[in-house]
């Protein structure tokens, strides 16, 4: 074991013995770059980035997928629709496939990562992956029927969170023609998420700027689908411009019960928020492995 995953191990079992929960790495973003990372160098970042967080390093920007487990079986899994779905006869105007997005990033089918839509949804196994990864809404295929598919998981979906596992979650908006019109959305977490129209440009917080995201005005500036108007615990990546200020990504290492998002500590300092994620994945592996 490299002396980088010791530490890590190391440093997630320190706040494992302080803690009754587990925690895992969530990113939430009202970007979606799984479309403009079909366009865009600077999408493709922001999807590297939210990736490599949430997958707990075993995908690292500008590198394929290693394969190296932490979590599950070194896949993680995509939620989208598919074109041929009830209400997806063909590709809706102004959409785009999210998941050629993986593509663009370098990422393989079967390979990377397994796909799910809602008819699949309720027989997934999420403990054999390291991250759900949800598609946009607008301009991916995220369609009413997935969001309800996983609302009706959310209690598995905390489960896999406290179990070290990450949950990556693309623009979930009615704005600029998404189709969620039913239930609440980000629904299956535990938290009431109030998004917002987004007003002028979009700018990385310090901790957004700084690793592991590095995040940069051109990461963030393509069209942009909502905001939020909770925080929830989450450290905030960017937020909107203008004199709102509306958090636009956030993410954090967080376990997950019915009083929504606990950090696993205080915010940690940029520089070990990718290493905290690390960790808490392995130790879960190595724990399960052992059990």
């Amino acid at each position: 074991m490299s002396r980088l995953i010791t530490v890590a191990v190391a440093l997630a079992l320190s706040v494992a013995t302080t803690s009754s929960a587990w925690a895992g790495p969530i990113f939430l973003t009202g970007h979606d770059p799984d479309f403009h990372a079909q366009l865009e160098a600077g999408a493709r970042n922001l999807l590297t980035s939210g990736l490599a967080f949430v997958t707990g390093g075993t995908y690292v920007p500008g590198q394929t997928f290693s394969g190296a487990s932490t979590l599950g079986a070194g896949k993680f899994l995509w939620v989208e629709g598919r074109i041929g779905d009830p209400g997806l006869p063909s590709l809706p105007g102004g959409h785009l496939i999210g998941e050629n997005g993986l593509g663009a990033v370098g990422l393989t089918l079967g390979v990377d990562y397994d796909r799910a839509n809602a008819a699949e949804l309720p027989g997934v196994d999420f403990s054999v992956y390291n991250a759900i990864a949800i598609a946009s809404a607008f301009g991916g295929l995220m369609w009413q029927p997935e969001l309800d598919a996983l609302i009706a998981r959310s209690a598995d979906i905390a489960a896999f969170v406290n179990a070290g596992g990450g949950l990556f979650a693309s623009s979930e908006s009615e704005q600029h023609g998404g189709h969620l019109g039913g239930s609440t959305a980000y629904g299956y977490l535990p938290i009431s998420v109030t998004i917002t129209n987004n007003v002028g440009t979009f700018a990385p917080t310090a901790i957004g700027a700084a690793g592991p995201f590095l995040f940069v005005a051109g990461d963030l500036n393509s069209p942009t689908h909502n905001s939020f108007l909770e925080v929830g615990g989450l450290a905030v990546l960017d937020r909107d411009g203008g004199g709102s200020g509306n958090p636009t990504t956030l993410a954090g290492v967080v376990s997950i019960d019915d009083g929504g998002f606990t950090p696993v500590s205080e915010v940690p300092e940029p520089s070990t928020l990718l290493l905290l994620g690390t960790g808490l994945a392995a130790a879960a592996y190595w724990r399960r492995r052992k059990q």
